[in-house]
């Protein structure tokens, strides 16, 4: 049905994809823990 060339590009896609919201989430919870820590410092 799919092209094994076209396939492995769309999984290599997908991982890039994963992986970039990934890091996002991850960037977006320390940012939230270190904005809490701030707030109950002041």
């Amino acid at each position: 049905m799919f092209n094994p060339a076209v396939t492995s590009g769309v999984d290599l896609f997908i991982y890039i994809v994963i992986g970039l919201i990934a890091f996002v989430a991850a960037v977006t919870a320390i940012d939230v823990r270190n904005t809490k820590k701030s707030d109950t410092e002041d």
